[in-house]
């Protein structure tokens, strides 16, 4: 009989060990899925990270390219104001000469 109780009582002390060890299995197993939706998480922000950057550095580019489309803007607009001024200087002076003309 003693021997039953001590069989027993060891299978109810493997049970509670198997049990204890499947606790132990399921937390590494979640510790685990854990863990690799981190690294999915930090590939997705250095994906994120790397796209920011590219976006920003094209930015950069079309803003450069509009300065520069602005500066030629502007020196055309400072052609066509001299030119404007130059029309008409010599129209008021072939205006003059044509009055100057018509009254001798």
């Amino acid at each position: 009989m003693e021997t039953n109780k001590l069989e027993h009582l060891l299978q109810e002390h493997l049970k509670a060990d198997q049990a204890r060890l499947d606790r132990i299995e399921i937390k590494i197993d979640k510790l685990s899925e854990t863990v690799v939706a981190l690294a999915r998480a930090e590939e997705k922000l250095l994906n994120l990270e790397s796209s920011r950057i590219d976006i920003l550095n094209t930015l950069e580019e079309h803003e450069e390219r509009l300065d520069e489309h602005e500066a030629r803007l502007n020196q055309g607009g400072v052609t066509i104001n001299t030119l404007n001024k130059v029309f008409w200087i010599t129209f008021i002076a072939l205006v003059g000469a044509m009055t100057g003309v018509y009254l001798k």
